[in-house]
C-alpha cells in the first residue's frame, strides 16, 4: 500500500535546489504537518534539529 502524499502540497513546496540546512529543516518541519509520505524526518536533519535544541 503506497503512503498517503498530499500532492498539492509537495507541488506548492518544493524543497529549494542546493538547500541551506535552515532552509531544509523548515521544509520537513512544514512537510511533517502536512504530508505524511516519509515515515521521518531524514537523519542528517533530526540531528541538526536536536543539536540546536528542536523536537
Amino acid at each position: 500500500m503506497a503512503s498517503p502524499i498530499n500532492k498539492e502540497w509537495h507541488l506548492a513546496h518544493r524543497m529549494p535546489e542546493k538547500a541551506s540546512m535552515d532552509q531544509r529543516i523548515h521544509w520537513h518541519v512544514e512537510h511533517r504537518k502536512h504530508c505524511r509520505c516519509r515515515p521521518e524526518i531524514p537523519l542528517r536533519v533530526r540531528e541538526e534539529m536536536e543539536e540546536r535544541g528542536m523536537r
